[in-house]
């Protein structure tokens, strides 16, 4: 009897059973990149509150730092693993050493108090402060753990497009999505609230989890045979040169301009709201359990109709999809501007804001698939990468002190949000209108898909 092999990513073949496998090990990987999501940054607000941070640090640190390291790091990785041929393959070589790093990481984060209180004792009267040495502790081992989880991701979403038949992407990362929100309102109706007095062991959780869910993924997905890169491989340079060159190289197309301006336009629209909703919902009366209630409700809705928007976005393309629900969300985010000014007008605005901004990101999470060629798709979203990390940092380096000097008010990150939508869509329109593939492009598309 002939072999059931009706999906195909390359030379990779896959019956149904094989390809149930295949999402199953995938959304294994997920849950290291949910937790690390959806549970890490929440509780780094926390810390930075305990330990009295201004908005400007908090920008700096989870906003910044990350976007920096994004534009030095990630790039020089990716075209090194678009290029990387191993019997392993080009993409589990590297994610088999990052997340163990990332987890080293935030297992540093996990003792940095034990540490900043021994450091106190040691230096004596040269100790800058128990806080500062805190605060100088948490801010080093997370930024490494920030520099591992973004390869990881980079390199998690290189090894799905390798691997998984492109017809079906929306409908996989819907379904990731659903696993991720799970994760989410988990954390946010039983952990969320502990966050407090149980930090030790939800930060040790978090270790645990990112270290050992993408190590076991690696080992049981497999990957394909590659076509020979198209030119020789590169020799080492420094993460700038590389950033600098890959970014040249890849704008030279006007599509993928517009597509990066799409990109970078979305990051900023959502970044400084995620950012700063906590501090907003505590300052306006909100508690942690009310505000991890209403993040789950959101998270809730979103499941519901993942699968249906991941759908959409298959048949009707991520593009069109994701356009219309950043139409949508451009309105939401003017409305609240205009009319948040209490407990309640935020309660209804942030569960707007939690749906809407999923259905956009469910749209949209096959789009890179959509829009960089296959054969070197984690050079172009790395370069991708680079233009999100260099509005981030403009907008996070400015938006933090504007916040400290008008005295906290968050509508602030409301009014960007409503700006930066309009913008995109603009680039989402032109993106619609793109000029065809051109010759070479399709000849390299068809060399990676050979069987």
């Amino acid at each position: 009897m002939a072999t059931d092999t009706r999906f195909r990513a390359g030379t990779l073949h896959y019956g149904l059973w094989g390809l149930l496998a295949l999402v199953g090990w995938l959304l294994v990987g997920e849950l290291g990149i949910a937790v690390r999501e959806r549970w890490a940054q929440p509780i780094g607000l926390v810390v930075l509150r305990n330990v009295g941070a201004s908005d400007t640090s908090i920008a700096l640190l989870l906003s910044t730092v990350p976007a920096v390291i994004s534009l030095l790091l990630v790039p020089a990785i990716g075209l090194r693993s678009d290029r990387c041929r191993s019997p392993w393959g080009r993409r589990r070589p590297y994610l088999l050493v990052s997340a163990p790093l990332g987890a080293g990481a935030m297992l540093c984060v996990a003792a940095a108090p034990a540490l900043a209180a021994w450091s106190h004792a040691l230096l004596g009267a040269w100790s800058p402060g128990l806080r500062a040495l805190d605060l100088g502790f948490f801010c080093l081992f997370w930024t490494v753990f920030e520099a591992a989880a973004m390869t990881t991701v980079a390199l998690f979403n290189g090894l799905v497009n390798d691997v998984m038949p492109h017809g079906l992407l929306g409908r996989l990362y819907a379904v990731l999505r659903i696993a991720g929100l799970g994760v989410a309102i988990f954390f946010n109706m039983s952990l969320f609230a502990l966050a407090d007095t149980r930090l030790f062991e939800l930060l040790l959780t978090i270790a645990l989890v990112f270290g050992l869910s993408i190590p076991l993924m690696c080992l049981m997905v497999r990957e394909g045979v590659y076509p020979a890169p198209a030119a020789p491989p590169v020799r080492a340079m420094a993460p700038q040169v590389s950033a600098h060159t890959q970014l040249l190289q890849c704008c030279t197309q006007r599509r993928h301009l517009w597509a990066f301006g799409a990109f970078m336009l979305a990051a900023v629209t959502f970044g400084p709201f995620n950012t700063f909703s906590q501090n907003y919902a505590l300052g306006l009366g909100l508690s942690k359990a009310e505000l991890g209630t209403l993040t789950a409700t959101g998270y809730a809705v979103s499941i519901a109709s993942a699968f249906g928007i991941g759908w959409l976005a298959d048949r009707f393309g991520s593009v069109r999809v994701a356009t219309v629900m950043m139409g949508l969300y451009s309105l939401i985010a003017l409305g609240g501007c205009l009319l948040v000014r209490d407990g309640a007008a935020f309660r209804g605005f942030y569960l707007a804001h939690v749906v809407v901004s999923g259905a956009y990101f469910t749209a949209a999470a096959a789009m890179p698939m959509d829009v960089f060629p296959r054969a070197e798709f984690v050079r172009y979203n790395a370069s991708k990468d680079i233009m999100v990390a260099l509005a981030s940092i403009l907008v996070g380096t400015s938006l933090g002190p504007l916040l400290d000097l008008s005295g906290h008010d968050y509508r602030l990150t409301l009014a960007s949000a409503a700006l930066f939508s309009l913008l995109c869509l603009g680039c989402l329109g032109r993106l619609l209108v793109r000029a065809p593939i051109t010759a070479t492009e399709a000849a390299t598309e068809a060399a990676c898909t050979l069987p």
